[in-house]
């Protein structure tokens, strides 16, 4: 089925013909057998019970099913979960995945290992490789009392395999019908020896390894087609003002824009065309670049490869011991335009100009001459794309994780102590199309660059010579050690069985650092020489926790929990959970909670970066509202710069913005509430549906960069000197109004009858979402985004209605299994910043996979992804023509996966 999903919230009493129609088709088959007779601890909760009296919507999936379905990496199994995440290919980026539950945030996501947090800051979760996992747990409400401060969206727990015994080893690889790229290719491996039964140990070692190749822009024209650009809102390239292009455009460095009655500006090469492919024809005599930022790759490279060993030593009957390693290692290489805009991202950076001592200045004899440009200084909006190409970066992040936990029985105690460390490093450098701007201005100064073409041999080699690719961009290290203590025991005996009492208790240090060279990227391709910077930043958390589980009746089940975090720069904070079971007949079951959470800002969020004056560029350009008036709001285009200010700095340029750390910002506070209904009115069919609602106040976050130029009540974030000019924009991390959301969560799976043909079943899992609202402001006014972008996640997709539905069979003998799934997502409103208004369409996508066991050894799986070749909608959001937040770009990949069992 779609996730062949477990919830647990079976009816106590139910029937075992019912829980294996229920339980052997949605997951949990083997798990029924070894945990459905004992009692298990299940994520949400820290008291061990029976896998059917779980009173919190946790949805369980096996490892083997997931894999039936052709999930390879962690990604693909998160992009499935239709309430953990949205898929964001991030090909500008060297940073993976993250889950995001329920829309408000993947720091809000509390992603565990074992039952053990992975950071306190979202990372790849491709770290964790999926030959370990016996099985994911997902928790969809809050869980701040048991886990901590940013288990306010829900838990995602990855459960490795307790013991294994045997090897095997697998190949598997996936290829778009397409040529072009797109494809990957893999293997992983699981070895282990010992019985935890008859030998009293185990230890066993499995890892992943996973490429994946980058899928151009070239290989995929119709996607970015001006067809598409145009029925997304893109205005043709002649409809627009040239900003960074090759050649490139000019203004007076003065500011000035007329000489006489001449006006002054455009680029030299405006009337024999521009320099096609790279550029073409644009409004006001300008070169328009002919490409769209950040879409020259539509997938970006990657190779992942994980390691995983886990050792167990049984103590006697009561005491196991047990030791785990991890370690990872991603590499990301991420594409995009390199530009040379006139605000790069150091404060006060000289503008690119040029003067008449240049060889290349306008009017000399090589480059055009321009009605009323003679001698005079001019300013450069110059793209290096046709010298330097793309600008390619190497991210590579490493994880080195080691667990030691002892766990066994005490007298009446159940009792787990646990140490672990964990070490996360991060490095980006700089692989090509970089060089150092103080040199590349100096270069254009001295007439050595022609900015108005592509280089001869002498400005090839000064490029060369001042080349900084290969040198580091900036590194990163956190590094956690922490210790954990539970216990758990019966206390007494209620009509509906015994009250037990969990207890227990941590303490973890977190330790980041941040290195940034003399080095460092300015926009673009360029790099320029600075101070070298080293921050660090530390703090000690410590928590306690109770719980306690009242079986009042047989029908009722009331459990109370408490958490109380001590963090050394913010103090302490208590975090209160209930939740109940109530099942007043066998076929139908209640089951709500209710509960407070708390999460500090990240040492990333308060400390790293954290200055007064601009730390970068803004995204895109705009027009600045004050000093180029005549735009509409947050425009790019159509204003005029007033007299005395340069219009290439003021109006369609990028702008000095802060968005760094801020040492002020402090911690959010949330309420959520879940309210559900569990129906199986025969022994086939599940029907779950459950009211979620969390509300979130002072929440951490910035405007986006739209909000700020449409909105003028935030003209007071754009920090100018006396004379008007924009030294900045105020847009770092703060402590906003808040957020709230509300909806229903729905799942209905049925089995039919058996039948000569083997057994059939259906499952639908969907998130409808009633209300998704942001307040800006304290006490300030609620702005809904459902459907549409809100003010504060700039490409957070809160859909109204997502599903993904699914139809699995399984043959007689039970050799060969098939799914077939699909996924859809409602249309969406588009960004429309700056375009004409555009909605994104729905989107439906089919998968299909079909598992043959039959051999004695070997298990071969083949299937299709994106049945039927359907394109990504088009969006203008991301800037890049595609919904890239909802969709591939690779279109239909076949699938195939072959295992041997040594």
């Amino acid at each position: 089925m779609n996730h062949k999903t477990t919830h647990l919230m079976l009816p106590r009493r139910l029937p075992a013909a019912v829980a294996l129609a229920l339980l052997s088709m949605s997951a949990v088959a083997q798990a029924q057998q070894d945990d459905t007779m004992q009692k298990v601890e299940i994520t949400g909760s820290s008291i061990k019970r029976a896998v059917a009296d779980q009173a919190l919507p946790v949805t369980v999936v096996k490892a083997e099913d997931w894999l039936a379905q052709g999930m390879v990496t962690i990604d693909d199994i998160l992009m499935s979960m239709s309430t953990a995440s949205d898929y964001v290919p991030n090909t500008t980026s060297g940073v993976g995945n993250s889950a995001n539950m329920r829309g408000i945030g993947t720091s809000r996501t509390l992603v565990l290992l074992d039952g053990k947090r992975l950071n306190d800051v979202p990372i790849n979760p491709n770290s964790i490789p999926v030959s370990a996992l016996d099985r994911t747990e997902v928790l969809r409400d809050g869980a701040s009392s048991i886990y901590g401060s940013d288990a306010i969206g829900g838990v995602i727990n990855f459960v490795t395999k307790k013991s294994y015994t045997g090897a095997s080893l697998t190949l598997k690889g996936s290829a778009p019908s397409k040529s072009g790229g797109g494809e990957s290719t893999g293997l992983s491996f699981i070895a282990g020896k010992g019985n935890l039964s008859t030998d009293g140990w185990n230890v066993y070692v499995t890892g992943d390894i996973n490429n994946q190749n980058a899928l151009p822009q070239s290989a995929r024209p119709n996607i970015t087609s001006d067809a598409r650009l145009a029925s997304a809102g893109f205005p043709p390239p002649k409809l627009t003002k040239g900003g960074n292009a090759i050649p490139a455009n000019v203004t007076l460095a003065d500011g000035s824009t007329k000489v006489g009655n001449i006006t002054i500006g455009g680029n030299p090469y405006y009337a024999s065309g521009c320099l096609a492919p790279y550029s073409s024809p644009g409004l006001n005599n300008t070169c328009t670049a002919s490409y769209t930022a950040n879409s020259l790759a539509l997938t970006k490279e990657s190779q992942e490869a994980s390691l995983f060993t886990k050792g167990t030593l049984m103590l006697g009957e009561d005491h196991k011991l047990s030791a785990s390693l991890l370690y990872s290692s991603i590499y990301n290489r991420p594409v995009k335009n390199p530009t040379f805009g006139i605000n790069p991202s150091i404060a006060n950076f000289p503008a690119l100009t040029i003067g008449p001592n240049s060889k290349y200045y306008p009017g000399k004899g090589i480059v055009p001459a321009m009605p009323g440009i003679t001698n005079q200084k001019l300013t450069l909006a110059w793209s290096l794309y046709g010298d330097l190409g793309p600008t390619v970066l190497d991210y590579k992040t490493e994880t080195t994780r080691l667990t030691v936990d002892d766990e066994g029985h005490l007298g009446a105690w159940d009792y787990k102590a646990s140490f672990w460390s964990a070490l996360y490093s991060t490095r980006t450098s700089f692989r090509s199309g970089f060089v150092n701007s103080y040199d590349l201005l100096a270069g254009v100064a001295n007439g050595q660059l022609n900015p108005f073409g592509l280089q001869d041999q002498d400005g090839k080699d000064y490029l060369s010579s001042i080349s900084t690719n290969g040198q580091t961009a900036n590194a990163g290290l956190t590094r956690m050690n922490g210790v954990d203590l539970s216990g758990s025991r019966e206390l007494m005996t209620l009509p509906g069985g015994a009250v037990s009492l969990a207890v227990g208790g941590s303490v973890y240090h977190d330790f980041s650092y941040n290195s940034i060279p003399a080095t460092v990227a300015l926009s673009g391709g360029q790099t320029g020489n600075t101070a070298a910077t080293n921050q660090s930043a530390s703090r000690n958390v410590a928590a306690v926790y109770a719980e306690l589980d009242f079986p009042i009746t047989k029908a009722l089940d009331v459990d109370l929990a408490v958490r109380t975090d001590r963090y050394s720069d913010f103090g302490a904070t208590t975090n209160p959970k209930a939740s109940f079971r109530y099942k007043p007949a066998e076929w139908v079951m209640l089951r709500g909670s209710a509960g407070t959470g708390f999460r500090a800002p990240t040492l990333a969020e308060r400390y790293f970066g954290a200055t007064d004056g601009p730390t970068g560029i803004t995204s895109t350009t705009y027009n600045d509202p004050v000093l180029c008036p005549g735009g509409s709001p947050g425009a790019t285009t159509g204003g005029t710069a007033l007299p005395g200010y340069n219009p290439s700095t003021v109006c369609n340029a990028r702008q000095p913005i802060n968005t760094g750390a801020n040492p002020q910002v402090g911690p959010e506070r949330s309420k959520t509430f879940n309210l559900g209904v569990v129906f199986t009115p025969t022994r086939s069919l599940l029907v779950s549906l459950d009211y979620f609602r969390v509300q979130l106040r002072d929440s951490i976050g910035q405007l986006t960069q739209p909000t700020l130029f449409q909105n003028p009540a935030y003209a007071n974030l754009f920090v100018r000197d006396p004379k008007g000019n924009l030294l900045y924009i105020d847009d770092r991390l703060t402590n906003m109004g808040g957020v709230r959301t509300d909806g229903i969560d729905l799942t209905t799976t049925y089995n039919f009858p058996k039948t000569r043909w083997g057994q059939f079943g259906v499952q639908l899992d969907g998130t409808y979402v009633h209300e998704f609202e942001t307040q800006v402001d304290r006490n300030g006014a609620w702005i809904s985004s459902v459907n549409k972008f809100g003010p504060l996640d700039a490409n957070v997709m809160n859909f109204r209605w997502k599903y993904g539905a699914s139809a699995k069979w399984i043959s007689a003998n039970g050799n060969w299994t098939s799914t077939l799934n699909q996924q859809y997502k409602q249309s969406f409103e588009d960004r429309n910043s700056g375009t004409a208004y555009h909605v994104i369409d729905q989107y439906t996508v089919y998968n299909w996979s079909v598992q043959y066991n039959g051999y004695k050894q070997w298990s071969l799986m083949v299937g299709v992804n994106n049945l039927f070749d359907r394109d990504p909608p088009a969006a203008n959001y991301r800037g890049e023509g595609y919904s890239s937040g909802e969709a591939s770009p690779v279109g239909r990949t076949y699938r195939a996966r072959a295992t041997f069992n040594f």
